[in-house]
């Protein structure tokens, strides 16, 4: 996270981003428990101790070099390319989110909306192009709608496909590597370099503060996976957990620069998650 004003102060409306994208992860993770779709997982290894680190290891170890990445190629002039980059990445993304999503769906959509349809990847394609134009090209609502979707739609996609234990240690492991990425590694070299709101897709712009999408994505990848694995009460806890993170996050800002989004946001939606998962089944509502 990095504050554009120097008196920056941290106002509840700045959490909005946040919580419309974690109340779509919400959604579309009730939606897809509600379609019984068979989800595959996307990790490698298997839920053990060894597995759960290698996983995690493999996740964080690609963030690091993506960032390390942009960092060379902005420190050698090619800002150009690297906005380039990223708005393909992120048609990319968001081609394959709809694509994935029309395939769980498929029984629900008519047949001629069906993923084995060429409409679908035509409808795909089309929603792709514009909801990328509308993230780089557009302001104001439209663009804060953009943000929403392809946050909560790639926080959930990460929510329902990784296991639980490889999720909580990937989100404490990414929590750690922003704390370093921010201090000391590429975000926080990019951030002394160059305006990192110019890079609309890796990062947003929200009144007087600028947010890492990375930031949306996992924070809405915790709800997600706590909604799927636990159920409603724990969604709940985490995301309120996740909240008052991010807002602790936005107030720590108010007496330096940038400070990293995750460190605080994912502890603290983890714990409340798991807590509520402690309460016995007896005392749950029905």
């Amino acid at each position: 996270m990095y504050r554009l004003s120097s008196e920056f102060k941290a106002k509840p409306t700045h959490l909005l981003p946040e919580i419309f994208a974690i109340a779509l992860a919400g959604a579309l993770t009730y939606g897809l428990q509600a379609s019984n779709a068979s989800i595959e997982t996307i990790t490698i290894f298997p839920e053990t101790t060894g597995g759960v680190t290698l996983n995690a290891s493999i996740f964080v170890v690609l963030m690091a070099a993506t960032g390390t990445v942009m960092y060379l190629f902005i420190k050698y002039g090619l800002k150009r390319l690297v906005r380039y980059l990223i708005g393909f990445a992120v048609f990319a993304l968001v081609f394959f989110l709809f694509m994935w999503y029309g395939g769980l769906y498929a029984e629900q959509l008519p047949p001629f909306l069906a993923s084995e349809s060429p409409a679908w990847p035509m409808i795909s394609l089309l929603a792709s192009i514009g909801l990328g134009l509308t993230l780089h090209k557009s302001k104001g609502i439209a663009h804060f709608a953009a943000i929403i979707v392809i946050g909560g739609m790639t926080g959930t996609f990460l929510g329902v496909s990784i296991p639980t234990l490889t999720a909580a240690a990937l989100l404490l492991a990414l929590a750690a590597y922003d704390l370093f990425a921010v201090y000391k590694g590429p975000i926080g070299k990019m951030a002394q370099s160059t305006d990192l709101e110019e890079f609309t897709g890796a990062v947003f712009t929200y009144g007087d503060l600028t947010v890492g999408m990375g930031d949306m994505v996992f924070y809405t990848m915790l709800a997600s996976n706590s909604m799927m694995n636990f159920g409603p009460i724990p969604f709940v806890a985490a995301s309120v957990g996740l909240i008052v993170g991010a807002f602790l996050g936005f107030k720590m800002l108010e007496g330096r620069d940038l400070f990293p989004g995750l460190p605080f946001a994912i502890i603290l939606g983890l714990a409340m998650m798991y807590a509520t998962t402690l309460i016995p089944p007896w005392l749950r509502p029905n």
